[in-house]
């Protein structure tokens, strides 16, 4: 692995477990066992770093948020769904450092709030264009207003879970409120949810069971 690689994947890991505002560069750098001169070839100052590890978030949380919307891909299930919703929480998960003081963050970082407000409104944008196309198959009876309050709750849990189960003390490295937080939505959608009940059971089961790992067509 390249050094500036190893800057990255040791900075995305101490910040999360420490959060960005409490590490510096020479933190960083004794972490890697190098120099702050060597860091700073490669990185020159924190802010690049933090501005590094966004984009990568970005260009990974595009990729994520716009295969369903191919049009070479076939029509999900609410299955598929909420998959598609688990992939979107977990690299959340990996990136949380961003999530733990997030208006701090933006505060900061002018450019990451840039692209902080970008991303969620494409993810608002690709959630209500699918849930749509839910109403159409039927899979769920909700009205526009309804499926948009439906955009806000996504939007308000993926935003704020990792705040919130830190708060209740879990242990973030346990993936878990990952699992808690789908369950949540799910029980804000389950009224408007029109599916076989094996399907829903399947569902439910995965949630419950933390075991949300299948083969996708995503």
């Amino acid at each position: 692995m390249k050094t500036s690689e190893r800057i990255l994947v040791t900075s995305l890991d101490i910040f999360n477990q420490q959060g960005e505002t409490n590490v510096s560069s020479v933190e960083i750098a004794m972490e890697l066992d190098i120099s702050p001169g060597n860091l700073y070839y490669h990185f020159k100052g924190k802010e690049v770093i933090v501005a590094a590890l966004f984009e990568l978030y970005q260009e990974q949380m595009r990729s994520i948020l716009e295969a369903p919307l191919r049009s070479d891909s076939h029509a999900l299930t609410i299955e598929e769904f909420f998959y598609y919703l688990y992939l979107i929480i977990e690299k959340n998960h990996i990136f949380r450092f961003l999530y733990r003081n997030p208006m701090d963050l933006t505060d900061k970082y002018p450019s990451v709030a840039k692209g902080f407000s970008k991303l969620m409104l494409a993810q608002e944008r690709c959630i209500t264009e699918l849930l749509a196309q839910f109403v159409v198959q039927k899979s769920i009876n909700a009205t526009p207003a309804q499926c948009a309050n439906m955009v806000e709750v996504i939007g308000l849990v993926f935003s704020q879970a990792v705040n919130y189960y830190a708060l209740k003390g879990q242990d973030l490295n346990d993936d878990g409120y990952l699992y808690k937080s789908l369950s949540a939505i799910l029980f804000v959608l389950l009224p408007h949810i029109n599916i076989a009940e094996g399907e829903l059971q399947r569902l439910q089961d995965a949630l419950a069971n933390h075991a949300f790992v299948q083969e996708s067509s995503l």
